[in-house]
């Protein structure tokens, strides 16, 4: 366990060399000031009167105080959920197909650790930034908006784990097409095609009358089952954090077996590599 936990902090500095996970912490840090230092709300026996921002004067408004709250944080984990695992999937890509370079992978072998403890380290370490960068975020407008409000809305952290679990997921695809081919191009594409057709497989039944072959109804129902579900991750995000029920928790336990199936395979195939 200590070789793996080596494999991470030395992955984590080396993500932190990377001006795109500079780019994340300033843009949140920036959000948290905003929330802290130029939004005020007025509030009235429990109830949301007015808001000021950068200290102009309230506007006069008749809002529910904890919808309030839910809509900003709403519009939060909405913007991590896109923005946010963007930018993750294009930060971390390169971690494994550099790591495979001739010269680097030669001497990370030389050393007492197994191939599939590096690979966890790495993705450890990879898993551990992201982390860092979306709990900061949560965390931090969480702590803001109970404080100025009084209204501490639990759900919206479990967002953050979910978040989290996903992007843990698609980097798993990653990085077995990290391994596969060696280039983070095309790990980046499929993470980004992953998401994209995603909402399309979903509502993959509409699609079916467009279809004059069964055999094209089955790929696409293979390829439903066998990729992450992001889109359903992104609306069980948004009812967990507006407090809505979520109807079946499914699409988080079948991507989660969906990637830890994916990285097995990356532990294969890189034990098979000849360096």
């Amino acid at each position: 366990m200590a070789k793996i936990w080596a494999v991470c902090f030395y992955t984590f500095r080396e993500s932190l060399a990377r001006k795109t996970f500079v780019t994340f912490f300033i843009i949140s840090s920036i959000t948290l000031a905003l929330f802290l230092f130029a939004l005020n709300v007025d509030i009235v026996d429990g109830a949301l009167r007015g808001i000021a921002v950068f200290g102009n004067e309230p506007g006069r408004i008749n809002f529910n105080l904890g919808e309030f709250v839910r809509t900003i944080e709403t519009g939060i984990a909405t913007a991590l959920f896109t923005g946010g695992l963007f930018l993750s999937i294009f930060a971390t890509a390169s971690l494994v197909p550099n790591m495979l370079q001739k010269g680097h992978v030669d001497w990370l072998l030389s050393k007492p650790i197994s191939r599939t403890n590096l690979l966890i380290g790495r993705f450890a370490g990879a898993l551990a930034i992201v982390s860092f960068n979306v709990f900061y975020l949560i965390l931090g407008t969480w702590l803001i908006l109970s404080i100025k409000t009084g209204v501490w809305h639990v759900p919206f952290l479990i967002s953050g784990v979910l978040i989290v679990v996903i992007f843990a997921v698609l980097y798993a695809f990653m990085v077995l097409l990290g391994i596969l081919v060696q280039n983070s191009a095309v790990a980046i594409m499929g993470a980004y095609l992953v998401i994209f057709f995603s909402p399309w497989l979903y509502q993959r039944d509409r699609i079916y009358a467009l279809l004059s072959e069964r055999i094209y109804q089955i790929l696409l129902d293979g390829l439903y089952y066998l990729t992450p579900r992001t889109f359903e991750f992104g609306e069980i995000v948004t009812r967990s954090v507006l407090g809505q029920p979520v109807m079946t928790w499914e699409p988080v336990w079948h991507s989660v077996l969906i990637g830890l199936f994916f990285f097995g395979l990356a532990i294969y195939f890189f034990h098979k590599k000849d360096f």
